[in-house]
C-alpha cells in the first residue's frame, strides 16, 4: 500500500490518485467518528451522520470550485467532464445560481396554473354509497 502520508506532504515515491486520496481520509475520519461508539443501531446510525456530513461538504466544496472554475474561463462542459462525464446543460442546472432561479419561478409558475381539486378526495369508508353496498 501507498504511504499516504509521504505521498502527500513529500510526494512520496508514488503519488496516489484523487479518489485513493480521497478513499484514505474519508476511512481516517470514519474511524476517528466510529472510535467507542458501540456498534449496531447507535453505530448505524453515528456512520450515518458521518457519510450526510461528508455529502454536505462535498457539495458546498463542489459549488465552490464550480464556481471558481467558471471564474477563470472554464466552460460548462469542462465542468461537466470535470465531476464525472455530466453534458454542459447538467452542470449548469447542477450550479449555475441562475439556472437554480429560473426553475425556481418556471416551477412556481407552473404550480399556480394548475387547476387544483376543490373538493377533497374520499377514500371508500367515507363514501356512503360504498357503505351502502357493503350492508
Amino acid at each position: 500500500m501507498v504511504d499516504m502520508r509521504a505521498a502527500i506532504l513529500y510526494g512520496g515515491p508514488m503519488t496516489p490518485d484523487v479518489e485513493t486520496l480521497a478513499d484514505h481520509f474519508i476511512q481516517m475520519g470514519r474511524r476517528e467518528v466510529m472510535d467507542g461508539v458501540p456498534e449496531g443501531r447507535e453505530g448505524a446510525l453515528a456512520e450515518l451522520r458521518f457519510a450526510d456530513s461528508l455529502r454536505r461538504s462535498a457539495e458546498r466544496l463542489s459549488q465552490k470550485s464550480a464556481d471558481a472554475a467558471r471564474q477563470q474561463g472554464a466552460s460548462w462542459r469542462e465542468i461537466g467532464e470535470a465531476v464525472g462525464g455530466i453534458t454542459p446543460q447538467g452542470a449548469e442546472h447542477r450550479f449555475s445560481a441562475a439556472a437554480k432561479e429560473r426553475r425556481s419561478k418556471a416551477s412556481k409558475v407552473e404550480w399556480a396554473s394548475k387547476d387544483r381539486r376543490r373538493i377533497p378526495r374520499r377514500g371508500p369508508s367515507e363514501d356512503r354509497s360504498y357503505e351502502a353496498e357493503r350492508a
